[in-house]
């Protein structure tokens, strides 16, 4: 993995040598928001570059130099416009607080991240004008740790000169103690929607020369958050007035379960996974969401003797999000985990471990049940995409399978859906990995 960030990073150094910069000199103080898109400022930070490079996660430690270098181009061509040789390339984040609803569609106030470059020039900072918007969403995580309104998500780096919103979702952040609704597609989509509205706000009001001319709206996301990105997607084309409004083009995305149905029926039929904490995060949320289609039956029915032994404890994890995935699929593993052979590598576990006979069955009331739940949350069914998506996949996924990303172009063509086979046919962290290079790299 490592050689293939170092291959590429020349081809990172070489974009940025070529890339237009809008320089303002602009530290307006955020002092009037508009009353129709309220938000809460919570923090706001300006941080050299290098505060960020020095503290990139060691799994992501051969990005480092790439971006290193790629900033570097930045910081020097602002120090040429400027004739200022103490010039330090870094960005600006601002955590907000903004309404939305819940899934219930109560109202709810959730909280989210705005992120823009600048620069510092004698220790004095400016801001630099976005070229364009940038809807981030997160992957997966358990622990609210990992939110970008409480950490510096890898992916912020990535989108180059826009102003990128990354929503925490409902569970974390400001929500931390609500459960989070997992792969409930729709009311992610609102939420993420609502946190661009108000991000948009937040930034006008706070950068007065504002977007750059011909701005436009991009949408992004790896793993959980390419399927976020293409539930907004989906809102976006059924309702072509917000698509105008926003400037909305095209959504660049890697390896997402854009269908549960066919995720959970790809498991089933394996008949092992290796990120078996996908099990209580989808049962949790189905069993939230949909009370009217679950009704008469018990998230406990849905498990194995076997995993209930084990089930308070991995609920508790979840519930408290300290832990992050990889520490719950841990758990699975040294304590769930029973059945073993040689056909079952040391990061799969059977599901026969995990799940019921009757979760086992698919003709079975309840998971018919469950898959009616999934079906809501289906985004290859129920609209026509109108503007282009760019999908990013691996056949090798274990975690999301390919069979998500072929679903979507088999539902809506090759016109409107372009396939990118990863260059190195990987596992889901790499391949989402070598996305998020190629995204810094080529653009949207």
């Amino acid at each position: 993995m490592k050689k293939i960030f170092f291959l590429l990073a020349g081809i990172l150094l070489a974009v940025l040598m070529i890339v237009a910069y809008i320089l303002v000199d602009d530290n307006q103080e955020i002092t009037n928001q508009d009353s129709a898109n309220p938000y809460e400022v919570a923090s706001d930070v300006q941080l050299p570059m290098n505060a960020f490079l020095d503290n990139i996660p060691e799994e992501y430690a051969a990005l480092k130099e790439p971006l290193a270098g790629a900033f570097g181009m930045r910081e020097k061509a602002i120090s040429q416009e400027l004739g200022n040789q103490n010039v330090q390339i870094g960005f600006r984040k601002i955590t907000y607080r903004y309404p939305s609803t819940d899934v219930k569609g109560n109202p709810i106030t959730l909280s989210s991240a705005a992120f823009w470059l600048g620069y510092f020039a004698d220790g004095v900072w400016s801001n630099l004008s976005p070229e364009n918007i940038c809807l981030m969403e997160h992957y997966t995580i358990t622990s609210d740790a990992e939110t970008p309104s409480n950490a510096f998500a890898l992916e912020m780096f990535m989108t180059g000169n826009t102003l990128t919103i990354m929503p925490d979702y409902i569970g974390y952040g400001a929500t931390k103690e609500l459960p989070h609704p997992y792969l409930n597609h729709d009311v992610c989509a609102i939420n993420s929607i609502d946190a661009l509205t108000a991000g948009y706000a937040l930034f006008s009001d706070s950068v007065a020369s504002g977007m750059s001319q011909d701005w436009k709206l991009y949408l992004a996301g790896a793993s959980q958050g390419a399927a976020n990105a293409i539930a907004v997607h989906k809102h976006m084309d059924t309702n072509p007035e917000l698509a105008a409004k926003w400037n909305f083009t095209s959504s660049n995305c890697s390896s997402g379960p854009y269908s549960p149905v066919v995720t959970i029926d790809k498991y089933l039929t394996d008949g092992k996974v290796t990120y078996p904490v996908v099990f209580p995060l989808v049962m949790k949320t189905m069993f939230d969401s949909y009370p009217e289609i679950m009704n008469g039956f018990t998230e406990d029915m849905a498990y194995s003797q076997n995993y209930l032994a084990f089930k308070a404890e991995i609920d508790s994890m979840i519930a408290g999000k300290e832990h992050n995935t990889a520490a719950i699929n841990q758990v699975f593993m040294e304590k769930v985990r029973k059945t073993v052979d040689a056909n079952l590598a040391d990061n799969e576990i059977y599901l026969v471990d995990i799940l019921s006979p009757e979760m086992l069955n698919k003709e079975s009331a309840l998971c018919k049940a469950l898959y009616l739940c999934l079906e809501k949350n289906d985004l290859t069914k129920g609209w026509t995409p109108v503007h282009p998506m760019k999908l990013h996949y691996s056949p090798l996924d274990a975690v999301v399978p390919q069979e998500n990303s072929l679903a979507i172009q088999e539902a809506f063509g090759s016109d409107v859906v372009k396939l990118e086979q990863s260059s190195t046919p990987a596992d889901h962290a790499t391949t989402c990995s070598l996305w998020m290079v190629d995204l810094f790299s080529k653009g949207f």
